[in-house]
Formats: structure tokens, sequence, C-alpha cells
């Protein structure tokens, strides 16, 4: 007992104690300065993603996504393809179910009221539309239909005749449209007209996507919609940094025409006539069309834009500049801040703007 031992031994036990007790601190402290540097460092994300791929708005939509708890990381993902079918449900226009559909059927005859998301996507189709000088157009619907590029890919079909290209043209022009904001309705000019928001439905979801991702605690992902795709957060983990490496396909070929290193928040936009084309006699018929002609744009091989204000903006801008081929398309995406671009002509050159200096880890010079 303390009592029993002499003055010297109880201070020498005192101060072995006082002694342990301060070492015991100090590890504590240390271990948990660690944890806290850890989660600065790296905020316990699980180095191996939980990834998910569902067809989805007309492709193969790919989320990878990191978190710290694998079942909260997979809900997130399950509620982001939730939100992705239903605006599926909102602007497929092949859907007779759909909105687009219902409101493509109406509007001719009357002002048709809108759902916000279907307002929302109109609205920022016709200001890309104003933007463009009237190269990207909602309402080039009838010409989609008369060119039926998959259709004609599948059964081998020559291109549609002048006579039909000319029909459909008489349907398209986003001026013929009547929007009213505070009610938030459209009306159509013509019996015939048709909204196709295939240039850009996909950047809108896009968005959407990341807010549901962001809402169930997911700071560190990919969402890759094929044409169109967005980095969020800091990639975690691994040796190579924290940027993101994204791939942009060779359009005359196999392999990658660029990759590219990308901090998160980055949208990555492509717009080519290798996706959906149809061969005939020599020819290749691709689908981005051009509304001051009804044939396809020509001039260019594919576009890739980096940036955008949002999703909508980066889907829509590499169509837009698709369509008015180099060099008109990469002085027009200049006139945006912070937006770069890949473009490859219609000789195969490949053309970088200046701002992609340190992104670029390799290009090739010519595609294919």
């Amino acid at each position: 007992m303390e009592a029993d031992k002499e003055p010297g031994e109880r201070e020498i036990g005192r101060k072995n104690r006082r002694d342990t007790a301060i070492v015991i601190a100090v590890t504590l402290a240390l271990v948990l300065l660690a944890v806290v540097l850890a989660k600065v460092i790296n905020p316990g994300y699980s180095s191996r993603p939980y990834e998910r791929q569902e067809y989805v708005l007309d492709d193969l939509v790919t989320i990878t996504a990191y978190g710290k708890d694998q079942s909260m990381v997979e809900g997130a993902v399950g509620e982001a393809f939730r939100e992705l079918f239903r605006l599926e449900g909102i602007a497929d226009r092949y859907d007779p179910e759909s909105e687009l559909s219902r409101v493509n059927a109406s509007a001719a005859v009357g002002p048709v009221a809108l759902s916000e998301d279907l307002w929302k996507m109109v609205d920022a189709g016709m200001k890309v539309y104003e933007a463009s000088r009237g190269l990207f157009d909602i309402t080039v619907g009838p010409l989609i239909d008369a060119w039926d590029v998959t259709g004609r890919s599948e059964r081998g079909d020559p291109p549609p005749s002048q006579e039909e290209i000319a029909a459909a043209l008489e349907l398209v022009g986003a001026d013929k449209l009547s929007l009213d904001p505070s009610a938030r309705t459209v009306r159509f000019a013509r019996e015939g007209m048709a909204i196709d928001l295939g240039g850009l439905a996909k950047g809108y979801a896009l968005d959407r996507a990341a807010e549901i991702l962001r809402e169930y605690g997911v700071e560190a992902a990919v969402v890759n919609m094929i044409s169109t795709s967005l980095t969020m957060g800091e990639k975690p983990g691994g040796g190579g940094g924290n940027e993101w490496r994204i791939a942009v396909m060779d359009p005359r070929g196999e392999g990658y025409l660029a990759t590219l290193l990308l901090p998160g928040g980055s949208y990555i936009s492509t717009s080519g006539d290798y996706q959906r084309f149809f061969e005939y006699e020599g020819v290749r018929y691709h689908h981005i069309l051009d509304p001051r002609t009804g044939y396809p744009a020509r001039g260019a091989a594919s576009v890739t834009v980096l940036g955008g204000r949002d999703g909508v903006w980066s889907d829509a801008m590499s169509t837009a500049a698709f369509i008015m081929g180099y060099p008109g398309g990469m002085e027009w995406l200049q006139g945006f801040g912070q937006v770069e671009a890949i473009m490859v002509d219609g000789e195969g050159a490949v053309h970088l703007s200046p701002g992609l200096e340190g992104k670029v880890e390799s290009a090739k010079e010519r595609a294919g």
C-alpha cells in the first residue's frame, strides 16, 4: 500500500504514474491527429469504386462512384439512375407515352403546358439556338425522321430524296415556336413540327444525376454518358494523383484520339460522325444534321468540348460547333469563357485550342 512505502518510493511511484499518463495522452493525441490527417488527405474513400451501367437515354450510361460506405454509394447510384429513367420518360420523343411525345402531338392545335424539367430543356435549347445563330435547333425532329439514319443503316437504303428533305425543312425552325415563360407553354406554328432534345437531354440529365449523387453523400464520381460526361470531386487514392484520366475516341480508327487529365467538376462532350451513320455508294451520312441545308453537316469528323456553364451547354455546344465545322466551330467556342476543344477536321487533322496545354496527356496529329 502507498502508506507503507518510504517517501522516496511514493514519489517515484507518483512520477511513474504521471509519466505513464503523459505517454498515454500523447499517444491518443497522435492517433487522433493521424485520423484527422487521413480524413483531410484521403477522406475515407475506398480505392475501389462502385460501378454500375444501364441503357438509358439511348446510350449505355456508366456511373463510377467512390464513398466511405458501400451501401451508401450503391444507394446513391441507384437513385441517380432512377432520376435518369424519370427524365427519359419526359424527353424521349420515340416513346409514345413520354411528355415530349404528347407535346409534339398537340402543340400545333394550341399552347401546351410543360413540366418544369421539360421547360428548362426547351428554354436552354432556345438559348443555344440564339447563341449559335440557329445552327443548334431543337425543332429538327422532322428532318431526323426523314433521314432515319439508324433505319437506313440496317436496311441499306439510299439517302432521302431532295423532295423529302425540302418537305422536312419546311417544318424546321425554332423561330416557329411560340413560348410563354409565365405560363410555361409552347405552341407550334405548323402541323407536323416536332421538338427533338437529343442534342441536350443527356447534358441536362448529367447534372441531375450529379445532384442526386451529392444529395446522397457521394462527392467523388464520374458520370459517363458516352457523348457527354462529368467528373466530380478529386479522384481518391492511388499514386496517379487526384485528376481524372479521360479518353477521347479516334473518329477514324481504333483506340484513342487523345487522353486528358482533368480536375473534378469538368464537363466533356463529344459530337462525331462515327457515332450513328450509314454509308451509301462510298459516302458516309451521319446523324448530325445542318438545319440550313437539311443534310449531314460537313467540315468536321469530331468535336470534343471541355467546359461549359452546365451539362446542357456542354452537350449542345459540341453539336453546334460540329455543324459549324473547322475553323468556324473552334472560333465560336473560343468566344465562351473557360471552354476548350479538340476538333478533327474533314481531312483528319487534329486541332487543339490553346488553353489545353497541361491537360492533354497525349494526342494524335491526325485521326486514324
